[in-house]
């Protein structure tokens, strides 16, 4: 089923080949603050920057497997999406737009 917020159904389509670490340059370009330490073994996490403490849960955006397939990277990217970032934004991000 598609995700009806997404505009760029090609690009989205696409998501497949993203790994751990571009989800972590595309998080330091959005402003994010990715971090390797808060999460659980080889998980990362992306969190707001006005919430740095790892214990303040407000803070938490989403957590990134260190394998990912393409519904890992879709749930990601819905995630960024429900934290109020542009689609667009995540695109650039993530060097695909």
């Amino acid at each position: 089923m598609a995700e009806e917020r997404i505009e760029r159904k090609d690009l989205w389509q696409s998501l497949g080949k993203i790994r751990q670490s571009d989800w972590g340059r595309a998080a330091r370009k959005l402003r994010l603050n990715f971090n390797s330490s808060w999460g659980k073994g080889s998980h990362s996490v992306i969190r707001d920057p006005r919430f740095p403490d790892p214990s303040d849960t407000r803070g938490f955006i989403t957590t990134i497997q260190k394998s990912l397939g393409k519904q890992h990277n879709q749930r990601i990217f819905k995630q960024l999406l429900d934290f109020g970032i542009i689609e667009d934004d995540i695109w650039r991000a993530l060097d695909m737009l």
